[in-house]
């Protein structure tokens, strides 16, 4: 690992199982806009000679050595998919775009606080969607296989581990709280799911009770301890974070069935590559379960490269698709 910062002899070793797994070098830079979670360069996905982490000027210690130390793992497991000449990626192109939009409009006609926005704010609403949706789906499956490996493997990094997942969640679980009225309820319930499945699952690995969703987000503390005859009644039936209380449970039980894994056995090319398909498995269960299966594809990374480039000749056509004009 090259780096100018001190890490923890964890990481150390980390990232020099990785380095001779992949036969790679990591380069590590700290940078003062970079966001709580990182950002990962990685030869595999981009058009770069090296593979580089960037971590937040914010972030000391070890919470400094988790982030780099979950960025580490996703790079080890794209590399080793990459290796296998099976690495692939979520992508999208004007087609899977106009679909996607195209019910996410259906949807802003059924709910009765989106039908009567204006017919731009649809247009906008149905490309953001789409978009924020391909980012989540994109992130969490692999956000919970990084952090179970570091639960696993680098027990000393888990205080950290806990900290910024706590405080993450507050954060990805509140993300669309300010203009919810503005989202047919459905969104809003499918996105936070995936997240309180991530520290649902996760809380049971590390356990950590105060990662739990019902115990962390406030909105969620009311249906820790309610009996079903109580979630039935209309009151919590017309709650958005009853909803996605429900879809989270059922996501939290797809990833569990998924990770039916030994995560302590041999540490070889052939465990990492079984954590790589179980991250494909995850988001595809998910997206059958959101009806989402036909939204994005799965393909090599230079496809997703050339959609980011094309980002608004994709919307102005898959909206064009959707209004049939």
């Amino acid at each position: 690992m090259t780096t100018s910062h001190n890490s923890s002899p964890a990481l150390d070793t980390l990232v020099s199982h990785i380095g001779d797994i992949l036969g790679t070098e990591i380069v590590v830079h700290r940078e003062t806009d970079a966001p709580a979670h990182g950002i990962l360069l990685d030869t595999y996905s981009y058009d770069t000679n090296k593979n580089v982490i960037v971590f937040s000027s914010a972030q000391l210690g070890l919470l400094k050595d988790f982030v780099i130390a979950q960025n580490s793992v996703r790079l080890l497991l794209r590399g080793i998919a990459h290796r296998r000449g099976s690495y692939r990626v979520l992508s999208y192109d004007a087609g899977t775009a106009g679909i996607g939009m195209n019910q996410i409009y259906l949807d802003t006609l059924k709910d009765e606080k989106t039908r009567n926005l204006g017919v731009w704010q649809k247009k906008k609403l149905m490309y953001y969607l789409y978009m924020l949706f391909h980012e989540s789906i994109t992130d969490v499956p692999w956000e919970i296989l990084s952090n179970v490996y570091i639960a696993k493997r680098c027990a000393v990094l888990q205080n950290a581990q806990t900290y910024f997942l706590v405080k993450e969640s507050m954060k990805d679980m509140h993300e669309l709280v300010s203009f919810k009225d503005m989202l047919p309820r459905r969104y809003f319930v499918l996105n936070n799911a995936m997240y309180y499945a991530r520290d649902m699952y996760l809380a049971g690995i590390t356990s950590e009770m105060k990662l739990n969703p019902l115990i962390n987000i406030p909105e969620l503390q009311k249906f820790k301890n309610l009996d079903v005859k109580e979630m039935m009644s209309h009151r919590w039936s017309q709650s958005y974070w009853y909803h996605t209380k429900i879809v989270g449970d059922a996501m939290t039980n797809i990833v569990k069935m998924v990770l039916n894994f030994n995560f302590s056995g041999k540490l070889d090319e052939n465990y990492y590559y079984r954590m790589y398909e179980f991250g494909q498995e995850i988001t595809n269960r998910w997206l059958m379960m959101t009806r989402m299966q036909e939204w994005y594809r799965w393909e090599p990374p230079e496809h997703l490269r050339d959609a980011e480039t094309r980002a608004k000749e994709i919307e102005d056509t898959a909206t064009q698709y959707v209004f049939g004009i």
